[in-house]
């Protein structure tokens, strides 16, 4: 079956589904949806098997009560078939490449599966969103605000609940449209998202901007989750315009570096900075109290890889 990833995050639907398949054209969204399943399957006594490989039989680890969730990040396309014939828990998280469509279709119609669709949010969605934040955080907001937030507020699902966490920094009821601009910087997102425009710049500053706005295991997921998004507007343009048409307007003041990051990249660069980002994640999932040391070595080695 299918069911809609805003709906399932903000109603906080029960997880009980065999096998999951999170995909779509949202990178930041896909994870962040991703991470909230690995989050609820750990929470539920599931040990995360994220080798690449079905294992029948594995016993997980000893606080595990031997239920396993076997996690696959972008699978190549010759392991498909075995995702959709196993009996095992499966979690796949991918974009909408060829290589996952099959599984989809066929997760689509079992009713012990699911597929969440992660895109930008349509107008609809985001109403149910920001009404769904409203009720659940027993905010009160004028009509005025209500068509202000839906009109103005981003249309990515992570960006929005960002943008309306701000809210809870107000009092609970919020009846100008100048209250919300005062806490909302809609022109100027969290400084998190900016680290990826330091990087041209000399590893002494690059390492005093991280360290001054990474303080917490989920800042830096939130670090990682920028990056995909610059670089999936970089690799689905075919030009520099249309990279620029695709660029977030909150954040114009990077204009120039992005684009200059733009020239830099091709489609090796872009693979091996990926597989940065995949081999940080991998290694956070396993030792989150040293998100920093694992931040400030991902940061470097993709300068590296940029400027190369």
């Amino acid at each position: 079956m299918k069911i809609k990833p805003e709906v399932f995050l903000i109603q906080k639907q029960k997880v009980d589904f065999k096998k999951i398949l999170v995909t779509g054209n949202d990178e930041t969204f896909i994870n962040y949806t991703t991470q909230y399943l690995i989050d609820h399957y750990k929470m539920n006594g599931f040990f995360i098997e994220d080798s690449g490989d079905i294992r029948s039989g594995v016993l997980g680890n000893l606080f595990s009560e031997k239920k396993v969730l076997f996690f696959f990040k972008n699978p190549s396309s010759k392991n498909i078939d075995e995702y959709s014939n196993t009996n095992e828990n499966i979690l796949v998280s991918s974009n909408n490449a060829k290589s996952v469509k099959n599984l989809k279709l066929n997760l689509t119609k079992s009713k012990d599966s699911v597929v969440f669709d992660c895109y930008p949010l349509s107008r609809a969605g985001k109403e149910l969103v920001v009404k769904g934040f409203v009720n659940v955080n027993k905010i009160k907001i004028s009509s005025d605000v209500y068509w202000y937030i839906v009109e103005n507020f981003e249309n990515e699902y992570v960006f929005l609940i960002n943008q309306l966490h701000s809210l809870l920094l107000f009092n609970k009821d919020i009846v100008y449209i100048s209250d919300v601009e005062k806490i909302v910087f809609i022109e100027n997102k969290i400084e998190i998202n900016k680290i990826f425009f330091q990087i041209l710049k000399n590893n002494k500053l690059l390492i005093t901007f991280f360290n001054k706005n990474i303080f917490t295991n989920s800042d830096f997921y939130i670090f990682l989750n920028s990056i995909k998004l610059y670089l999936s507007i970089i690799s689905s343009s075919k030009n520099q315009d249309e990279a620029v048409l695709k660029f977030p307007k909150y954040m114009f003041n990077e204009k120039d570096v992005f684009l200059k990051i733009y020239n830099y990249l091709n489609k090796t660069k872009i693979k091996k900075i990926y597989k940065n980002i995949f081999r940080a994640e991998r290694l956070l999932r396993s030792n989150s109290s040293l998100f920093s040391v694992i931040g400030l070595r991902f940061l470097i080695n993709t300068k590296k890889i940029i400027i190369s």
